[in-house]
């Protein structure tokens, strides 16, 4: 435990669906410093800062840190930064009318920073380059207190560092040279292709297709963050004209494994596609090529610890896989 490394930081989608991505990664980092009386209180503010970010802060991304003091006593400062145009003066805390304050009044919605308030020792927000960054210090000894005011800064902060490692158990998946528009078109497929399943699964006489489509969904939700962050990397670099871009997902390592059983369930969608029991067409070549890299790449990574193959080696290695002009 005294290995790990003092600064753990994960770039996530602004998002709700990372929302719960975020409790993790931090829950993670502080059982590995043998932090796991915060644990509770950590989660509860990261649930604040992160939903924060991806509800209201029109954010494309958000940089979840957590962050270890020198002095043990001193205890972890959770942040969460995001690259949205609302600015710091929107991150003030609300509270309930009246002279008392009653913990059990506050609420998730609109009071949420009063509970980060009342749980951190000391709690700011800074201008970034970026845009702005949330952020709570808690201590050990810490418990449930009257509301603090946010520490503001008088001058634009300077940016914290820009990278940091994963707790132990996360890695960080790189798809090396991934192809946009094919990656969009693949994400939309499967899109249409849970929604259709799920329409006919209404049928009782299609209890296979709802079989698989509540399979597709249970394998969806876990990695979920993972799926938004890709996406937003190649939303990203369409609209910047590019035709490949390098996509990273940080995710703990056991979600691979999920991954090769989606590639299965959608396997056996297609397989309803062919005998034409479904109005979607089944993936075409070049989709079934790219997902077999992608899940290659997850499970390579996560599992195994392999070095990341880029989709023209992919594709260079078994030309006749490609499918692609």
């Amino acid at each position: 435990m005294q290995g790990a490394p003092s600064r753990l930081q994960v770039r996530l989608a602004a998002d709700a669906a990372s929302v719960p991505a975020a409790r993790r990664f931090v829950a993670d980092g502080l059982t590995a410093w043998g932090e796991v009386k915060l644990i509770d209180a950590a989660e509860l503010v990261t649930s604040e800062l992160s939903s924060n970010a991806a509800l209201h802060a029109m954010a494309e991304f958000m940089h979840v840190t957590l962050e270890r003091a020198a002095d043990d006593a001193a205890g972890v400062r959770v942040a969460v930064e995001d690259d949205g145009p609302v600015g710091v003066e929107a991150v003030l805390p609300r509270t309930p009318a009246g002279d008392d304050l009653d913990w059990d009044e506050l609420d998730a919605t609109g009071r949420g920073l009063s509970i980060v308030a009342m749980l951190a020792g000391r709690w700011g927000v800074d201008e970034t380059r970026r845009g702005k960054r949330v952020w709570a210090d808690l201590v050990p000894a810490g418990s449930v207190h009257e509301v603090l005011g946010p520490v503001l800064p008088e001058v634009e902060a300077e940016d914290g560092p820009s990278t940091g490692e994963l707790p132990p158990g996360w890695a960080l998946v790189r798809l090396v040279q991934c192809p946009v528009a094919l990656s969009l078109r693949q994400d939309s497929h499967l899109d249409e292709l849970v929604r259709e399943l799920q329409l006919l699964g209404v049928d009782e006489g299609n209890r296979e297709s709802a079989a698989i489509a509540e399979e597709i969904q249970g394998l969806l939700v876990s990695p979920t963050h993972a799926r938004i962050a890709g996406r937003r990397a190649a939303e990203r670099a369409r609209d910047e004209h590019r035709e490949v871009v390098d996509v990273e997902m940080a995710m703990p390592r056991e979600f691979g494994a999920l991954v090769e059983q989606l590639q299965g369930a959608v396997a056996r969608a297609d397989r309803l596609c062919e005998e034409g029991r479904l109005l979607t067409l089944a993936s075409p070549p070049e989709l079934r090529t790219l997902r077999a890299w992608m899940a290659h790449e997850v499970l390579g990574q996560t599992l195994g610890g392999a070095a990341p193959t880029s989709w023209p080696d992919w594709l260079a290695a078994d030309p006749t896989e490609g499918g692609v002009a």
